[in-house]
């Protein structure tokens, strides 16, 4: 057991180590075609990614704001990541 600790702290040192990117975003209320409504935090580019896929009718921003952080995630050269 003792013998795993000192890699899994090394993990986390390499973790720590990566490059972080920090962004605030706006907190922007949807409205769908169907009066439900639903909170997208993902920055102005998931509101226009929302817009053009759902059938978004308006798009209100709530006054709050967000911070959001992610590393990035390194693919294997010619390997494309898709949703």
């Amino acid at each position: 057991m003792l013998g795993s600790i000192p890699n899994h702290q090394q993990f986390i040192k390499v973790e720590m180590e990566q490059e972080m990117y920090v962004e605030k975003v706006k907190v922007v209320e949807l409205t769908f075609e169907d009066g439900t409504k639903k909170l997208c935090r993902g920055g102005e580019e998931a509101v226009l990614r929302a817009w053009g896929t759902y059938p978004v009718v308006s798009a209100r921003w709530t006054g709050e704001e967000q911070t959001i952080q992610w590393i990035p995630e390194e693919l294997p050269e010619g390997m494309i990541m898709g949703w």
